[in-house]
């Protein structure tokens, strides 16, 4: 019975502890003109103007016009 509800308990760990890590990152923020190429030519050119600041920005072409340029504060 105890081997049973650890086995469990690990397994819920386990999978929402994944669910966690996965579920943040998008991987549609661009930090470096090369991320940029992927992005469709209208919006290529702005990210391009984003990541090429002189102090270091991301581009998230998600969020709405006007917020989508950020500082690159090590958080996505």
């Amino acid at each position: 019975m105890i081997v049973r509800r650890v086995v469990i308990t690990v397994a819920l760990g386990i999978g929402l502890s994944g669910s966690l890590v996965f579920a943040h990152s998008t991987g549609r923020e661009s930090r470096v003109p090369a991320q940029c190429q992927r992005l469709p030519t209208p919006e290529r050119s702005t990210c391009l103007v984003c990541v090429t600041r002189p102090l270091r920005h991301h581009y998230h072409p998600d969020y709405p016009p006007g917020a989508r340029c950020r500082p690159d504060n090590g958080k996505p």
